[in-house]
């Protein structure tokens, strides 16, 4: 590679400090907890956890290692309109606040998807689970190797040593220390990301002329840009598109995700969790604004002078590029990055690792295990296959980070572009259960797999019918540090925005391709959501609804509720028993026996 610059001491120590830091973590919860093993303990924090580490690991769960070097990427390229996607947030997490949180944490469940085997079925409770496992999966073996590839290109970083090092120290803390370990490492290292990105923004900017410097040459460039008002979803990036667009993409995170709502319930209380998650507004604004501003300082840095072809491989690389070509000289700052780079990716695959874990042993092998032997699994052996499922989890991760470096940029658009793939149609689930009481379970299981097959086909389309990048222009100044091999195609692993992007082009007379598969997209989550309601609606009108099984209120969204004013869904007895009857049934790994005995009293008084 072109650059001479290499790691120093001081580099080395502040990302070994990271690490070891990361891991002393989960061994002090490890020890800590000994005494108190039990699983609800180890993947729920005991639901006592403070407002302060679920904050931070609300925030850290899904800003990834990839959104840290795809973003500042973006706007390099596309400009700032991208940052228009903040407001999306400020209808995201009032809805997720008192819509979706409340009816997670009344029911004191474990799993989001014990829940919709109270609203709807055992099957369509293993329908969710199965499809979440294997979405976290894909999406955090690319978080695993994305930043991966961009350390090995530019800062010597070996492939193995990266993947290998972030996938086996989550792995350590998150098998012995549990959520605690967790959500208190995702804090320290959202501690170290904003750190490292507020140096790189003070420093780089001053490196590059200062903040005026950066803004005129961004606005003579054209890439200040904000007022995109164009309808058409066929266009990659408009108010629209980010804003609502965003903000459906935005809850099938916060709305279904297990990583989130089992952060939910780790609190205590409902509303400590609506506090923490109402802190993630300002927070996500603050770090949306400081990735914009870099890709802005990238932009003054090099301008027209595209290093992307001439001297590094993929557009991913260019943030580790950039730190080493400006500021590689300054003892300490690379590794400052490094550290960042890989708390990001550490943060993410924890709590991904974590939520596979409690999904599995409470979804799958509690009820197995039940339907089986007739009995219970006790809590000191469902503790220890619960480290043992996050290992093996956590090795799984490791392996298909590999696998996407042996199969190639196809397997890592579809891996990257399957998170809006599937969480549309998990989204949509949710939506029926909460919003929609007549749809039952046949509706909604039509609903999944037909959202999911419509999410799939466009998704894969957009992938293979988009054209070929061009292959990037050397300017003089750059290629002065050109190595003849490094002339390559762009990265198709920018960042998720990047792979996502459904590109269209001119067809042969001029017009713009009006295909399904060239929607945005920040749309493909809408449209999911769109399918997978109205098939639902249909099937269960067809199937006779709900009226032979009424669904009990506590079911439902407070927001429906309020919006119906108590009036246009009426509880029933028959209703409120077969919540009962289902409650009592669904296993609930966290469940103590006073609350068993509470919903049998109820059932008896009813």
């Amino acid at each position: 590679m072109a650059t001479a610059k290499k790691f120093g001491i001081l580099d080395y120590v502040i990302f070994v400090l990271t690490l070891v830091i990361s891991a002393g973590i989960g061994l002090f919860y490890a020890w800590r907890d000994k005494k108190r093993q039990n699983t609800e303990n180890f993947l729920l924090g005991g639901r006592k956890m403070s407002i302060f580490p679920v904050t931070l690991s609300l925030m850290a769960s899904f800003l990834s290692a990839v959104l840290v070097l795809g973003v500042p990427t973006e706007i390099f390229y596309h400009g700032t309109m991208y940052w228009v996607i903040s407001f999306s947030n400020i209808l995201t997490f009032p809805l997720a606040v008192h819509a979706f949180l409340p009816v997670f944490h009344r029911l004191e469940i474990s799993s989001a998807y014990e829940y919709l085997e109270l609203r709807f079925s055992k099957l369509i409770r293993i329908m969710g689970c199965i499809v979440f496992q294997v979405q976290m999966l894909l999406y955090m073996a690319v978080v695993l190797y994305a930043p991966a590839l961009a350390l090995n290109q530019v800062m010597g970083f070996s492939m193995m040593v990266s993947i290998l090092v972030i996938g086996l120290v989550c792995t350590f803390y998150t098998a012995i220390g549990g959520l605690k370990a967790v959500m208190w490492t995702d804090a320290f290292q959202m501690i170290i990301v904003f750190v490292g990105l507020l140096a790189l923004v003070i420093k780089a900017t001053v490196e590059v002329g200062g903040f005026n410097h950066v803004w005129e040459t961004a606005r003579q460039a054209g890439k200040l840009q904000a007022d995109n008002f164009d309808t058409s979803p066929f266009e990659r990036h408009t108010f629209w598109t980010l804003v609502i667009g965003g903000f459906v993409t935005s809850m099938t995170i916060y709305g279904s995700n297990q990583a989130m709502i089992q952060r939910y319930l780790s609190m205590q209380s409902c509303r400590s969790a609506q506090a923490a998650l109402y802190w993630n507004l300002p927070a996500s604004l603050v770090f949306t604004t400081l990735l914009v501003y870099v890709g802005l300082v990238l932009f003054a840095r090099y301008g027209d002078n595209d290093p992307v072809g001439c001297v590094i491989h993929r557009r991913d690389q260019m943030i580790p590029w950039f730190v080493m070509d400006v500021l590689g000289d300054y003892a300490g700052f690379p590794g400052l990055m490094v550290a960042c780079i890989f708390s990001a990716s550490l943060s993410t695959v924890s709590s991904g690792v974590n939520a596979l874990a409690l999904t599995f042993m409470t979804d799958v092998l509690r009820p197995v295990y039940r339907f089986f032997t007739k009995s219970h699994i006790n809590e000191k052996r469902a503790t220890l296959y619960s480290k043992l499922i996050a290992l093996t989890y956590g090795f799984l991760t490791i392996g298909l980070a590999f696998l996407s470096e042996k199969m190639g940029p196809l397997i890592l658009q579809i891996a990257l572009s399957i998170f809006g793939m599937v969480g549309g149609p998990l989204l949509g689930l949710f939506v029926m259960a909460m919003f929609i009481p007549c749809v039952n379970s046949w509706g909604a299981g039509t609903g999944l797999i037909c959202s999911l097959i419509f999410t799939f086909w466009l998704a894969i389309s957009a992938i293979v019918h988009r054209p070929a990048s061009p292959s990037p222009v050397c300017h003089t100044n750059v290629t002065s540090a050109l190595n003849s091999t490094t002339n390559s195609v762009l990265s198709t692993t920018t960042s998720f925005i990047q792979s996502n992007a459904s590109t269209t082009i001119p067809d042969a007379s001029g017009d713009t391709p009006t295909e399904l598969y060239n929607i945005s997209y920040l749309w493909y989550s809408s449209l999911a959501v769109i399918v997978g309601v109205s098939v639902a609606l249909i099937v269960s009108v067809i199937t006779g609804g709900t009226r032979q099984k009424p669904v009990d209120r506590r079911l439902l969204s407070p927001l429906y509720l309020y919006l119906s004013s108590f009036a246009v869904f009426k509880e029933t007895p028959q209703g409120e028993k077969n919540f009962h009857e289902k409650r009592d049934i669904v296993e609930n790994g966290v469940a103590s026996l006073n609350q068993t005995v509470e919903v049998n009293t109820l059932e008896n008084e009813t």
